[in-house]
């Protein structure tokens, strides 16, 4: 009796739910002739660029550098002929203490233009709060079934504004087009700077990339993709601490020109509601292979180099958990430390190549397989010239690449400035027992 009095209320309630979905499916139909939605009309897709001050209250940092930035993007949105069923909104700090948010319009008879959306005063967008409140003003103003993220500046990876109680002291001087005849010393080189460049001016502009994670996730702003334009950002902590508030990161684990990205030629890649991100790596690789320096101008600024790498952040999860059992069996023999690939200037090397590290920390053929196999999965498009430019110190380094995985590591790094924060990572965390 019971059993059976439970199917007959089960039976009841299975038809009395049919009829309120056919009864609910019959309104909607309705409401849709009625109002009649064009899918086609909806913006498929915001680009938000996102140029903080990145010097000091005496200092320009690379302002000049985002305005030619900004100018080589709409170059791009000309020769395109429009943005392609996207929309484009900039946050630009034009001081210390002022900033702007424009949308770049652009029409086929009037050309382009700039529409005035917010002013700013302060710097508190260096804060979780001042970011969200950004970031929820680009969604009020350009809605969208997809965004993705432009982030310019100085970059130093995962590390945290409080890791540094003195950032690496030097005054490299920005490059000359006319090489000098003579040079007292090697200080005297017009080299050319990067943009690590002034990270070491203000640490009141400063953000960390926990800071920008957690507004992205209060806005409930999840991104297509992030591309950072600034040095060291291609670390595995990084993407890591990124899974859940975008898909993919573009970003370089060295050095980046103080120019910034080749946006002329990536920009069709990345402006659509369905990026290309191995095309746009590979621009970037065709942008640096045929550059022309101006005639005269130093041989250190004939042959730029660099890295780019795409990251798909959603096997971040998977890729963490391989790592968790790599270093649940293995630990680095320390006479190995020398040999490994290192992607980064300092003296005390931070960023090591993911791929080269477990490699030789992995002694398990089966179990480094599958790392490798992961590995692959996760880094979907990698570049990287034979050799890298450093600018940290006074006097440049020059970094041969041997192998290339598309993300560093700091798990091996003996430098004093992360011992105890690395291990306050989500990263490391995640991946040791």
């Amino acid at each position: 009796m019971k059993t059976g009095r439970t199917h007959s209320l089960t039976d009841s309630m299975k038809r009395l739910m049919a009829a309120v979905w056919v009864l609910l499916g019959i309104v909607l139909l309705g409401s849709c002739s009625e109002e009649g939605i064009e899918v086609d009309e909806v913006n498929k897709q915001t680009i938000f660029v996102y140029m903080p001050w990145s010097g000091s209250a005496n200092d320009e940092g690379l302002y000049s550098c985002f305005l030619a930035n900004l100018d080589s993007i709409e170059a791009a949105i000309k020769n395109k002929g429009g943005l392609d069923k996207s929309r484009l909104v900039v946050f630009l700090s034009e001081s210390s203490s002022s900033s702007k948010l424009y949308e770049v319009v652009y029409d086929k008879h009037q050309g382009l233009s700039h529409k005035m959306l917010k002013e700013y005063s302060g710097h508190d967008y260096t804060t979780t709060e001042g970011m969200t409140r950004i970031f929820n003003d680009v969604q009020g103003v350009a809605y969208a079934l997809n965004y993705a993220l432009i982030a310019g500046g100085h970059g130093t990876g995962w590390t945290g504004v409080n890791d540094w109680q003195d950032y690496p002291n030097r005054m490299p001087r920005r490059a000359s087009k006319v090489f000098p005849a003579k040079a007292a010393t090697m200080n005297d080189l017009p080299y050319p700077r990067t943009r690590f460049y002034g990270s070491v001016t203000s640490k009141d502009f400063s953000i960390d990339i926990t800071q920008l994670s957690e507004a992205i996730r209060q806005a409930g702003m999840h991104m297509q993709y992030i591309l950072f334009d600034d040095c060291y950002m291609a670390n595995v902590e990084v993407a890591y601490e990124l899974r859940d508030v975008t898909n993919f990161l573009l970003a370089s684990t060295s050095e980046v020109f103080d120019e910034g990205m080749p946006y002329a030629k990536m920009w069709t890649y990345l402006a659509t509601p369905t990026p290309n991100y191995s095309s746009a790596v590979s621009a970037f690789k065709s942008y640096l292979d045929n550059y022309k320096a101006p005639e005269g101008s130093s041989p250190f600024s004939v042959d730029p180099t660099g890295t780019l790498a795409a990251i798909d952040c959603r096997q971040m999860d998977n890729l963490a958990a391989v790592m968790r059992q790599v270093n649940e069996h293995y630990t680095l023999d320390e006479a190995l430390l020398l040999d490994l690939q290192v992607l980064d200037g300092f003296d005390d090397p931070i960023f090591y190549d993911m791929g080269h590290y477990v490699e030789n920390l992995c002694t398990d053929p089966y179990l480094l397989e599958k790392f490798e196999a992961q590995l692959t999965k996760t880094v979907v498009s990698k570049t990287a010239t034979s050799r890298l430019y450093s600018h940290i110190y006074r006097i440049p380094k020059f970094i041969e690449v041997n192998t290339f995985s598309g993300l560093t590591i700091s798990d091996p790094s003996y430098n004093a400035v992360i011992q105890e924060s690395k291990k306050q990572t989500a990263w490391w965390k995640a991946t040791h027992p």
